[in-house]
């Protein structure tokens, strides 16, 4: 009878902790690959509510134009598609040193054309860039038609005007030394522009910062922190963007997977998107005003679920609306650029290549509504996220419950246990005595 009791307290107890963990059981439990195969189910179920838009182009471009790795995508003012990329070189493991110093500091930079032109049809039509670069990552266009890249090697950001594209009109940072003060960056990631020629540059890899400049060069501001709870904790600014409907700064905080919005003039905080099915890495973000505020989004690979796709977030609602992908997903995208008509282009490191993709309901349409909101000051997240922070709420509550039901009855069989092995002991005595 005692052993009875131990083995149901011994089970009880398990139960009990378990429900106040709020932990599954065991997966041997389960039969095989269950719990894949459920959120296998649960990705299936989003992706399918989501608009399959915009549609991907196949055969773009070119397939005759050989690559390397692609870092960056950007349109000019024509239309026309501007691909940064590496040629022969790569960023793997041994590129650089433990303190973020290139390793190949003696080689000559990249000798072919880094920069190809790409008109709407996929077809060349210039290149340009040889003999400046040694490890190509960001690239934007501005207004004016200026071209603005970032070199992770170099730790550099150089603005190169319309008239000339073979000596920069402007160069920041010092030539392969890394650094964290006001003359220096470490693997600077990304540029954004301002209409007014302001702009600012995502000091990513190393020093999680962004840094706001006037359009001469003179630094303004910085933001951004490496540890804490804040909204300006930065994780790898992999990307930016512009809102200027709006007044925001658009990053994509890589390995914290979301996108972070700040105000243009002060740097201040305003709003936040991420989501479950975007995942822990979010690798590049776009902002087009179209329909009041979109935002496209690609996220990265990662051990296991969520799929590599691109993703489309109304601004407004904060809702992702659209998914899109060439086939179920990508393999390696690594920025993203869209064009007023809501015509994307994602570049992808591995395999080295440009993916287009179309959406003929934007195209088709006349004209672009653009509706200017005030910014809110708390970080939100995306619908869906919420559904999965209830759900954690609920779960939270009904495991509080059941824990505490569960005690309840570990309580009371504690006590009839007691009652029981005190009565068999009085017993047990009183033979021996009357023996």
């Amino acid at each position: 009878m005692i052993n009875f009791y131990r083995s149901t307290l011994k089970a009880l107890l398990l139960l009990f902790v378990s429900c106040i963990a709020a932990r599954r059981l065991p997966e041997e439990y389960y039969p095989d690959n269950f719990f894949a195969n459920q959120q296998s189910l649960k990705i299936n179920a989003a992706l399918q509510k989501l608009e399959h838009a915009p549609q991907w182009i196949p055969n773009w471009p070119d397939s005759k134009i050989k690559m390397g790795q692609v870092s960056g995508v950007a349109l000019d003012n024509s239309g026309q598609l501007l691909v940064f990329h590496r040629a022969d070189n790569t960023w793997d493991a041994n590129t650089f040193s433990i303190r973020n110093v290139y390793q190949a500091i003696g080689e000559p930079p990249i000798s072919q054309p880094t920069i190809l032109v790409f008109n709407e049809t996929g077809v060349m039509v210039d290149s340009w860039g040889q003999n400046l670069f040694h490890m190509p990552h960001g690239i934007t266009v501005d207004s004016e038609s200026n071209v603005w890249v970032t070199d992770v090697a170099l730790h550099q950001v150089f603005k190169f005007t319309p008239d000339n594209r073979t000596a920069p009109a402007l160069v920041l940072g010092e030539k392969f030394v890394p650094g964290d003060d006001d003359k220096h960056f470490c693997k600077p990631s990304a540029v954004a522009v301002l209409g007014s020629g302001d702009f600012f540059v995502a000091d990513g890899y190393c020093n999680t910062r962004i840094v706001k400049y006037a359009a001469d060069g003179t630094k303004i501001l910085q933001w951004g922190k490496r540890l804490g709870e804040s909204p300006f904790v930065l994780s790898v600014p992999h990307a930016l963007s512009v809102s200027e409907d709006r007044s925001l700064l658009v990053v994509a905080d890589r390995e914290r997977g979301r996108v972070a919005c700040f105000r243009t003039d002060s740097g201040a905080f305003v709003t936040a998107f991420r989501h479950w099915l975007i995942g822990p890495r979010l690798f590049s973000v776009a902002y087009s005003p179209i329909h009041g505020g979109r935002l496209y989004i690609v996220n990265g690979p990662t051990i296991g679920p969520p799929p590599v796709r691109g993703y489309v977030i109304d601004f407004s609602s904060g809702r992702l609306i659209q998914t899109f992908a060439p086939g179920d997903s990508f393999s390696n995208p690594h920025d993203l650029v869209v064009s007023p008509d809501g015509t994307v282009y994602v570049a992808e490191l591995d395999p080295h290549r440009v993916h287009k993709f179309v959406d003929d309901t934007l195209r088709n349409e006349t004209k672009v509504n653009v509706t200017r909101t005030k910014p809110t000051t708390v970080e939100v997240g995306v619908a869906g996220g919420w559904e999965w922070e209830r759900w954690g709420s609920w779960a939270g509550a009904a495991g509080s419950a059941l824990g505490a039901a569960c005690g309840a009855l570990l309580l009371a069989l504690c006590r009839a246990r007691d009652g029981k092995d005190k009565h068999t002991h009085t017993e047990d005595t009183t033979h021996k005595l009357l023996s």
